[in-house]
Order: structure tokens, then sequence, then C-alpha cells
């Protein structure tokens, strides 16, 4: 029974996730980066951000993803650190990365952009993380979130004790995200015109 449930579980996902992925596609791309604009400001207005040190936030990459790219250059502006995931598909783990501009990305898997793991500069594992930003497809009001399947994150979000945010267009705050056992709210989502408090803040 337990069983059945976690596949009609992840089946309802997967046909989700086809769902709204086909809505963040057909998203105007202009009104997208206005929609982004938006959400980087209530970002910065955020305690947490104002507070963190040290931020690991995704690159975007994909087409009509919340734009984190100008995120970067103000952290970096703001005398922030920031850490940036970079995928070993051998192990189904993020490692981790300091950088200091965008100039040191490179394509990586999947077309995503990451340093260079031959010239990288490791996050060691002993430093506080105190703000992650997380990827997603859609995002629930609770926190969850439709991500693209591999695990990647919610391995490395059961690991880190830090305030975690989610991007998201308002167009893709859902009411309810089916949960797996593994899935890791995220504890803010925020979109261009609302903050959204996850079940975990």
């Amino acid at each position: 029974m337990v069983l059945m449930k976690k596949e009609a579980t992840r089946v309802c996902k997967e046909r989700l996730r086809k769902r709204v992925l086909t809505v963040r596609m057909g998203l105007d791309r202009s009104q997208a980066e206005v929609s982004g604009q938006a959400i980087l400001e209530q970002v910065l207005g955020l305690e947490a951000y104002r507070r963190a040190k040290l931020v690991h936030t995704y690159v975007s990459s994909k087409e009509n993803e919340v734009d984190t790219r100008a995120l970067i250059c103000t952290c970096l502006k703001h005398g922030k650190r920031v850490a940036v995931p970079v995928v070993m598909p051998g192990t189904k783990t993020l490692a981790h990365a300091l950088i200091d501009g965008l100039d040191q990305l490179v394509v990586g898997p999947w077309g995503l952009a990451q340093p260079d793991p031959a010239v990288a500069t490791w996050l060691p594992a002993d430093v506080r993380i105190d703000l992650v930003v997380v990827p997603g497809i859609a995002f629930d009001r609770r926190g969850h979130r439709i991500g693209w399947g591999g695990g990647y994150y919610d391995r490395f979000l059961a690991q880190v004790q830090a305030v975690k945010i989610g991007l998201c267009y308002d167009e893709l705050v859902l009411d309810c995200i089916p949960g797996e056992p593994h899935d890791v709210p995220v504890d803010l989502v925020i979109a261009e015109t609302a903050i959204h408090q996850g079940e975990s803040a």
C-alpha cells in the first residue's frame, strides 16, 4: 500500500511537472524579465538577505527561469560571498563553489551554468551558508516545489542549516503540490506580488 501511494505521488508530480513547465515556457519573455526584477526586489528586502554573509544560489540557465544572475551581481556588490552548485552526475550530488563574478561560469551538464570543476574554488564543508536560493519550476504556498526530478537539491537541503527560499512567478505559485518523504520544503516562496511563508518556517 505504501509503495502504491509513493508511485501514485511520483506519477502525479511528473504530470504536474509537465503541465507547469508548459505554462512557464509560454510566459512572455519580456514580462518574465519584469516579474524577475520584482522578485529580486522582494529578495533584497528580506531580513534573511540583509543578514546573510554567504548566499548559495542556483544560476539561472533555463528559458523563463527566474533570473538569479542579477542577484549574484547584487550580492557581490553588497560584499556578500556567493556559492553556486556544481552538478556531479556520477554521484547524483551537488558540489559547491565560490565565485566572484559571472565570468567564472561555463556550460556544464544539461546546459546548466556552473564553474569549471577543474579550476573551481570549492566551498569548505565547515563553512556556514546563511541563505539558499532553491530552483523550482513551481512552488506551492507551503514551500513544496516541483523541480526537475533528479533529487540533487533535496539531498543538499536536508543537510544544510540555512534559510531556504524559492523564487517563483505568481502564475506558478500553486495551492498544493503533492509531497514525498524526501522532499525538503523552502521556508519562503518569493513571488513578484507576495511572499508565502512555508510550513517549515
